[in-house]
């Protein structure tokens, strides 16, 4: 994490357990749900749909785009990961949902958060039905809870601040929550795994009445974790659907989480990624007192009505609180000749409070101009961010020198103190735009989007609490746009398109020098591509892009502003089902990301031409998946190959983690019952590998002294094979 621009967090009680939690609220929630709605369940006929199916057949017209575009004639780069395929591969993360996701890479760091490099940068907006989370905007990165109420998630690539204002350069992420349905639906599953694993996940939802329907999903999961760094991650959310009037809808929402991860410092390596001689990378080597800790409570409230001319208002108003606290050691000190861990520099505690409230309008119609037909979309956003950082003192009888490397545990305790230092953010965002998806023909379709953007923030820098507060003051306008055209030669087979947007962020930051902010960083994309899509056989997209940006932003503990940096690559994402039985999911991205000079006096010449963090040049993803038929029905297979290239870990290119190659698989039986029995298998052959690493950037010492034990780099080794079982059940 680092001194200057921490993520931080409140401190709040360990998390309660599981099955209590489970036996006291949850079940009699579920079966109450279910006999208040059993009158409603409607006998059908048994379908089982093939996993083939089911993804190469989700809907195309997603939420991210605001004006129902199919994906096949929308000008840029969507792609979709639905619940099916989620559950297949067990994932509970979404660090393992993008590995499926051509362009974008995951980070983690600290045991918790994570944050992921799009198209080259670490510029991404996070949406949660189309809600800003604004936690990764201000510090980066941030914790995820699991995945159990997820539908989809859906990736749009690029910048978005045409509809969804700053920040956005990489591009988008929308994590779609699972709705309510018109009859009795349900799941249930309990996976048991490697680690001493225990996931669970209920849902059940349907109507109540003729005009109200609900949803309830709840998910839990408790893990010794790879390298006993614990995790524990627990929600419960529940949507309301009142249907006023065939023209009129309310929906409500509401969710609460509750995770605690044990710290993770990661293990001391060499700047090449070798792990150092004597340490054992299956340890984990930090404090076990060090923890992340993360509650959210979070309300989306979302009006909609039809008129009768076809056109639609939709408003959504949305707050969520989240509160982050985090202790932890988190800088290394090895002796090699003692074969010792020390921490010099002693307990890191933050602690942060974010409350932001945002409210989201827009009017959607349609309009025919001579021969052209016309959809179109005015909306306005305006979002308050209310955050406030605390810092206290951390108190410790622990042992915390010398410790012996192949005996590793420290004893003691450890509590918080007073508080030292306090910082605040608040910020307003005014946000009015429109888009139009003209029709010139039933071939031919463009896309003009518009944005105006009034930022105003007010930043009190980390002082003591005693302290007259103080306040910086950053204000300043924005225009964003997009234009896009498409053309079928094929209809509803294949589609060519190219586009352009733009881009900026607040930087939130001030110069330590002049104490002036630091100027916003600023950027433009253009990309080309191809989509060929043709039902139950085949969605292929092919995209070419080009993005540069302007006031980068390098550095952790000590930032600054550089002249500029450009990416330009392609990006191949395939779904196809030769046969029933078959489905082949293929992705490759080349990404070739570099510090550019804008001929600026303030940019840093020794980076210019450098790779961007975190950054592979190259990734390749596949998933192959076969479903018996006859004596075997219900019966798959499945088998997975991901590549990631070397990874530059700081701007001067001198710190990489190496390349890799993971294999999964899954074997599962589906009864005509609809119950599933599954086993997932990751990293087969056991490969040691690094997904993430804290550099130079990250490790500092409070003591010169000390320096000389100072880890060039502290890695992370990615989780080594593992097994986990599963039996579920669907109505």
């Amino acid at each position: 994490m680092g001194q200057n621009s921490k993520l931080s967090i409140q401190n709040s009680a360990l998390i309660t357990q599981n099955l209590d939690f489970m036996n006291k609220i949850l079940i009699p929630i579920l079966l109450l749900s279910v006999s208040a709605t059993a009158q409603h369940i409607e006998t059908k006929k048994d379908s089982v749909q093939t996993i083939a199916e089911i993804i190469i057949n989700a809907e195309k017209k997603l939420q991210v785009n605001h004006l129902d575009i199919s994906g096949l004639k929308a000008p840029n780069s969507i792609n979709v990961m639905p619940h099916s395929f989620i559950e297949e591969q067990n994932i509970t993360k979404m660090e393992d949902v993008v590995q499926n996701i051509p362009g974008v890479h995951s980070v983690n760091q600290y045991g918790g958060f994570q944050f992921f490099n799009v198209r080259g940068f670490d510029n991404f907006v996070i949406l949660h039905n189309g809600v800003r989370d604004e936690r990764h905007n201000i510090t980066q990165s941030a914790p995820s809870t699991n995945l159990a109420n997820v539908e989809r998630i859906e990736f749009l690539k690029g910048p978005s601040g045409d509809i969804f204002g700053h920040s956005a350069l990489g591009g988008i992420i929308n994590i779609v929550r699972k709705k309510p349905s018109a009859s009795l639906k349900g799941n249930a599953a309990v996976t048991y795994g490697s680690y001493d694993t225990y996931y669970s996940t209920f849902g059940v939802g349907g109507p109540i009445s003729n005009k109200l329907r609900y949803r309830i999903d709840a998910g839990f999961n408790k893990s010794d974790g790879w390298r006993n760094v614990p995790e524990n991650t627990n929600n419960i959310s529940a949507t309301f659907q009142y249907l006023a009037s065939p023209k009129t809808e309310f929906e409500l929402y509401v969710q609460y989480n509750k995770d605690h991860y044990g710290g993770d410092a990661g293990i001391p390596t060499d700047n090449h990624g070798n792990v150092i001689s004597g340490i054992d990378y299956q340890k984990n080597y930090t404090s076990p007192f060090d923890y992340i800790k993360n509650k959210r409570t979070e309300i989306q409230g979302k009006f909609t009505h039809r008129f009768n001319n076809n056109s639609k208002l939709t408003n959504v108003l949305s707050h969520y609180r989240d509160n982050i606290d985090y202790m932890m050691d988190e800088v290394l000190f090895f002796n090699p000749n003692q074969q010792t861990i020390s921490f010099y520099n002693g307990e890191y505690h933050f602690n942060h409070l974010t409350r932001p409230t945002s409210n989201q309008l827009h009017y959607h119609f349609n309009f025919d101009l001579g021969r052209t037909k016309h959809q179109f979309l005015v909306g306005n956003t305006i979002s308050y961010l209310d955050r406030k950082t605390i810092y206290r003192d951390v108190h410790t009888s622990a042992t915390n020198t010398d410790i012996p490397v192949d005996n590793f545990h420290t004893m003691g305790s450890k509590y918080l103190g007073d508080v030292w230092g306090i910082l605040k953010i608040n910020e307003l965002m005014i946000g009015t735009y429109f888009s139009d998806w003209i029709q010139f023909s039933e071939r031919l379709q463009a896309l003009v989007s518009l944005r105006y953007d009034y930022f105003s923030g007010k930043y009190m820098p980390r002082q003591a609490p005693s302290a007259p507060e103080q306040f910086n003051r950053d204000e300043f306008n924005n225009l964003t746009y997009r234009l896009g055209i498409s053309y079928q030669p094929i209809p509803e087979l294949l589609s060519v398109y190219a586009s352009t947007s733009n881009y900026f962020k607040p930087m939130r930051s001030h110069n330590h020098r002049t104490n002036e902010p630091f100027k916003p960083e600023r950027g433009y994309q253009v990309e080309a591509g191809a989509k060929w899509s043709k039902p139950k056989q085949y969605n292929i997209h092919l995209a070419g892009f080009y993005i540069e940006k302007n006031n980068v932003l390098v550095g952790h503990n000590i930032i600054s502003q550089v002249g500029g940096a450009a990416s330009k690559g392609f990006e191949l994402d395939a779904d196809w089902s030769p046969t029933r039985q078959v489905y082949l999911k293929l992705g490759y991205a080349f990404t070739d990301a570099k510090f550019i000079s804008k001929g600026q006096s303030t940019e840093s010449q020794d980076i210019i031409g450098n790779r961007t963090p975190w950054t592979p040049k190259h990734t390749f993803n596949s998933w192959l998946n076969y479903e018996f038929d006859h004596q075997l029905k219900g019966f798959g297979v499945g088998i997975g190959v991901y590549y990631a290239d070397k990874t530059y870990q700081n701007q001067f290119n001198t710190q990489t983690l190496p390349s890799y190659v993971l294999t999964n698989g899954t074997v599962y039986y589906q009864t005509k019952s609809k119950v599933r029995f599954g086993l997932n298998v990751e990293n087969i052959f056991n490969q040691l590998y690094f997904r993430s690493a804290l550099s130079n950037n990250d490790l500092y010492s409070n003591d010169p002294a000390h320096e000389v034990y100072q880890s060039a780099m502290q890695a992370y080794p990615g989780r080594g094979r593992n097994v986990r079982a599963t039996i579920s059940y669907q109505f």
